[in-house]
């Protein structure tokens, strides 16, 4: 009788899992890289909101901006193909084939 009283009161009780996992908790984290320093983060928002030390118009006068491509094992640039470890390191050196001028320009991620 006190089952079929609970099956009555909470009907969605009775078709949850046994184990009731939080599926947010066991989701995989995503992780967020500036297309212009390479910095990881763990949300777009907190991303978005830090000024970027290697943003075209100068050290912190934009904000960072969200690479829109995969995570990868290797990075290949968009303007040469050269392939590095990360973001970071692509980042951090000048591009021969840059759209400015040779050495004129940092690496690109490809997406």
């Amino acid at each position: 009788m006190t089952n079929l009283l609970f099956t009555l009161l909470f009907p969605l009780a009775t078709l949850m899992p046994a184990d009731r996992t939080n599926p947010i908790s066991t989701m995989e984290k995503k992780n967020y890289y500036c297309e212009y320093c390479g910095h990881k983060f763990p949300d777009v928002r907190s991303l978005t909101s830090g000024t970027c030390s290697k943003h075209p118009d100068g050290p912190n006068r934009g904000r960072h901006k969200l690479y829109e491509g995969t995570e990868k094992s290797k990075y290949t640039c968009k303007y040469c193909g050269k392939q590095f470890p990360s973001i970071m390191v692509m980042v951090g050196g000048q591009c021969v084939n840059h759209p400015k001028g040779t050495n004129k320009g940092p690496h690109a991620p490809a997406l």
